[in-house]
């Protein structure tokens, strides 16, 4: 049976405890995964500053959680308990599952692409005018979120419930393979990798040559924008960051090649 995914290299960009699923199914259909994470999620700055913030959680209508890392590092802080008094809000699939392993009923999440943009398209964020919402996140990151549902009249909270950082020091790894006729594509499912892995070209132009996949149309306009170099490889976009929707992409685009 044809594997259009056999043989090729695919660098992982994903922070290592999040990349395992993935690599594993790309492995299994033959691939040859290269990990190489370009985030690491880190403890936040203020851990005294959160645990005060969240002493009026309940006091709250809504809390919307922004991905995994936003629900295993929140819940660090929060007494589950009170979350039954609000109405809760995920922005994928996979932290609508973590949410529900621990306990958590999740009242609002898109079920077909899972990013911000699907999130705030739901009927039930259409209508938030004086409600107040608290969004669980990393530090840095979009702020479409929290402007969007200002616009339409929300009181809207940031608690910043950790922080990310850059694992790796250059890219030497991938530009070996990239060297040695190993590095078939390059995935990014964040705005945050795609800036650590220009910051450490340092305008090298290897890169250029190296297709790559982004999880939204977003990233790719971010990478056009910060390259300044000539990029003549493919850019291929994911419907969304997930696992699946990557995986699927990745296929797809083999299959044609």
């Amino acid at each position: 049976m044809f594997k259009p995914l056999k043989n090729r290299w695919i660098a992982i960009t994903r922070p290592a405890h999040q990349a395992t699923k993935l690599i594993k199914k790309l492995e299994a259909e033959g691939a040859n995964p290269i990990p190489f994470p370009l985030l690491e999620i880190i403890k936040p700055k203020s851990p005294a500053f959160i645990k005060q913030q969240l002493e009026t959680l309940e006091n709250n209508d809504i809390a919307i959680f922004i991905s995994p890392n936003a629900v295993e590092s929140a819940l660090n802080f929060i007494d589950t308990a009170i979350l039954s008094s609000l109405k809760i809000a995920a922005v994928g699939k996979k932290t609508a599952l973590n949410l529900h392993k621990r306990g958590i009923v999740v009242d609002y999440f898109p079920d077909k692409i899972f990013n911000s943009e699907a999130l705030l398209a739901l009927d039930e964020m259409q209508q938030v005018q004086n409600k107040r919402i608290i969004i669980f996140r990393g530090e840095g990151g979009r702020h479409l979120l929290r402007h969007t549902l200002q616009q339409r009249g929300a009181k809207v909270t940031y608690s910043n419930v950790y922080a990310r950082r850059c694992p790796a020091n250059d890219l030497e790894l991938l530009k070996q393979h990239y060297l040695q006729h190993q590095l078939d594509i390059i995935v990014l499912t964040s705005g945050e990798s795609l800036f650590h892995l220009l910051r450490l070209t340092n305008a090298d132009q290897w890169l250029n040559q190296v297709p790559l996949l982004v999880g939204s149309e977003r990233i790719k306009q971010l990478f056009l924008q910060q390259n300044q170099t000539q990029y003549t490889a493919k850019i291929w976009v994911s419907p969304d960051p997930s696992d699946e929707s990557i995986y699927t992409s990745l296929i797809k685009l083999f299959q044609k090649s």
